[in-house]
């Protein structure tokens, strides 16, 4: 299903996608910082709901 080509690519954009969004949320961080207090709370509360929902679907149904 997929190549070697595919894989190294899928690699590499998300690499550079996930760095560009942490090189422009540090970035707008520093120009107002009041809009991201809490956000990691938020960034972790959607992590754990999808860790809860992989886990109920793959181990318990």
């Amino acid at each position: 299903m997929f190549t070697t080509g595919r894989l190294v690519f899928v690699f590499f954009f998300l690499a550079l996608f996930i760095g560009g969004l942490v090189w422009a949320y540090r970035k707008d961080i520093q120009k107002s910082p009041w809009y991201f207090k809490g956000s990691y709370k938020i960034i972790l509360s959607l992590v754990s709901i999808y860790l809860l929902y992989f886990v109920i679907v793959r181990f318990i149904l």
